[in-house]
């Protein structure tokens, strides 16, 4: 029987990673499952993070989400991460999301 995965903060980033609550601004801190991380935050996203909880995931969207990653990339084009990681983030998203609807 699988259970829910909880998220918690941890200020720990294993390589250069981009926002993904509002995919504007490189992350400082990650929302992590015991076991990999899930969803990268820039520090106003963190902060919010501390206030609003999970209702934060909820500003999450994937047509917003694609565009601003777009911008984020052509504006920051060499840097760090690349986009096959950032992929990697919203896939790793998506699986954590979807394992969480079960239990709505």
């Amino acid at each position: 029987m699988e259970f829910p995965d909880p998220l918690y903060e941890s200020p720990y980033l294993q390589t250069r990673r981009m926002c993904l609550v509002c995919a504007q601004k490189h992350a400082e801190s990650v929302l992590r499952t015991t076991d990999r991380e899930i969803v990268p935050l820039c520090k106003d996203c963190a902060a919010d993070w501390n206030i609003y909880g999970y209702l934060i995931l909820k500003r999450i969207k994937p047509g917003r989400l694609i565009w601003r990653t777009l911008v984020f990339k052509t504006l920051h084009p060499f840097q760090q991460p690349s986009l096959r990681i950032i992929w990697q983030d919203m896939k790793a998203l998506q699986a954590w999301a979807a394992k969480m609807k079960k239990w709505t």
